[in-house]
């Protein structure tokens, strides 16, 4: 049976001398993450537990300060390179007396992509001796001439080189390695030719074991120069907009709260703290509503939508600087709802001072009571769950039917996003229709919100009643 890979080596002696900064290369912050922190960070989600890290140039000051971020969740081995100034096969080979093969080895100084390092342990089934993740196009490459070029015959590596006249796919600077690498390396630094990890990789094509794992399409970039990290930074915020975006949200919320990510990555602001901005805007919308009439209304509205614009702040920026959290996922959850309850109720209170008819206060106390019945079917969703705080995790059963009562809900659903909501709001305070919305949030609320709540919640309890009484009998 394969063993699982759950060890890395990760090179970070340089010096980066052509980022033009003081900063060692590896704390060279990319949207506020030093790159080797990211590589760390990377190499965790994609299941790795044991890093062990190469050092040398202010090896003291990488130590330091990568030891003092304490969300990273794995284990981190130090080993101090003191040939760092030779080519990159000596770091590898400084890793040799801690290794046992297989293991993934990755640049510190590359922004991988964590499927591609997940499929790279996979390829530890297969028995091959050196696998490289490669790119077989060139989307990807900002600097082609500084690019490692590979060439190859099927999925074997026949040659590497930068300078490559003719290559078949691009070294994206993982890979799978093993006992077969550093001997390898170990065979050319007995020749007293201070090997590079190309040299090595060389040495096993001529012998027919080393292989590619194709990565084409997965975002990856190699940072050596200014230029780099900017390339770098525009590839990281390509991961939005999301697929569960609504259609506001991917043409005008998106490209606001992600200038405001960006902006806000390298201060150090968490998540946490964008949520509680958004339940702070959310409360002054409310109080705004609550007071009445044409520009109350219009305020509340305004400061509702801005909001909505950074409730994808906060997500946006926990994936970025790689602080999500259960936590951070509930208190989004719940400061969300609170927002939304507290509009809705200054709307009314608002609505009622202005002296419109019954009915309006009369829909928004039903939107009001099945807004809370529904976010209460949520929470208990999730609660029972209790592997995520987001409501965006909830599977509700119109979501997969073809039935005309499924396309129904499934419209409303999209209807029912917060991006659209926000927008309508905005959209009805500035025609001066703003309470025309508790009449909306009545009927949607009533008719279609509570019905799919309801079901998820009593569904997913049938389930895990089910589970567990499945469980019990195996007992």
């Amino acid at each position: 049976m394969p063993r699982d890979v759950t060890q890395a080596l990760v090179l970070a002696a340089g010096q980066g001398s052509r980022l033009g900064s003081e900063t060692p290369k590896p704390l060279m912050p990319l949207l506020g993450v030093p790159l080797l922190a990211r590589t760390l960070f990377t190499l965790r989600k994609a299941g790795i537990t044991d890093a062990y890290v190469v050092v040398g140039h202010q090896a003291e000051r990488v130590r330091r300060e990568i030891g003092a971020i304490r969300r990273l969740d794995m284990r981190i081995h130090w080993i101090e390179n003191h040939r760092w100034a030779e080519p990159n096969g000596v770091s590898v080979l400084a890793g040799a007396p801690h290794l046992e093969g297989p293991f993934l080895l990755t640049m510190s100084d590359h922004l991988l992509p964590v499927e591609g390092l997940v499929r790279l342990r996979a390829e530890a089934g297969r028995g091959r001796e050196l696998v490289l993740l490669a790119d077989k196009g060139t989307s990807q490459v900002h600097d082609l001439s500084d690019a490692t070029k590979v060439r190859l015959d099927g999925e074997r590596i026949t040659a590497i080189a930068k300078d490559l006249p003719g290559f078949d796919a691009i070294d994206t600077g993982a890979f799978l390695a093993g006992p077969a690498l550093m001997e390898a390396l170990q065979a050319l630094d007995a020749q007293g030719g201070s090997p590079s990890l190309s040299d090595g990789v060389r040495r096993l094509a001529a012998e027919g074991r080393a292989w590619v794992l194709d990565g084409t399409g997965l975002v990856w970039q190699d940072v050596d120069t200014p230029d780099d990290v900017a390339v770098a930074e525009r590839k990281l915020m390509s991961a939005w907009p999301k697929s569960t975006d609504g259609v506001v949200s991917r043409w005008i919320n998106r490209p606001i709260s992600l200038r405001v990510t960006r902006l806000l990555a390298p201060t150090g602001v968490t998540p946490n703290q964008v949520s509680v901005v958004t339940l702070v805007l959310g409360l002054a919308a409310s109080w705004f509503a609550a007071q009445g009439g044409y520009g109350w209304f219009l305020a509340a509205a305004v400061a509702f939508q801005v909001a909505s614009i950074l409730d994808g702040t906060d997500g946006e920026l926990a994936t970025l600087t790689f602080r999500q959290s259960p936590f951070g996922a509930w208190m989004d959850t719940i400061c969300d709802n609170v927002s939304y309850v507290a509009f809705i109720a200054g709307v009314m209170v608002g609505a009622y001072r202005t002296g419109l008819p019954h009915a309006y206060l009369w829909w928004g106390a039903v939107g009001f009571g099945a807004v809370v019945l529904s976010l209460a079917n949520i929470q208990m969703v999730l609660r029972r769950d209790g592997t995520s705080g987001s409501a965006l995790s909830v599977r509700y059963a119109y979501q997969e039917g073809d039935h005309f009562l499924h396309r129904l809900f499934q419209m409303a659903h999209a209807f029912g996003k917060r991006d659209l909501i926000a927008f309508l709001v905005l959209l009805l305070a500035l025609v001066g229709r703003l309470p025309v919305g508790l009449i909306l949030l009545g009927v949607g609320a009533a008719f279609f919100l509570y019905p799919a709540t309801l079901e998820a919640n009593v569904s997913h309890w049938l389930r895990v009643r089910g589970l567990a009484a499945e469980a019990a009998a195996r007992d």
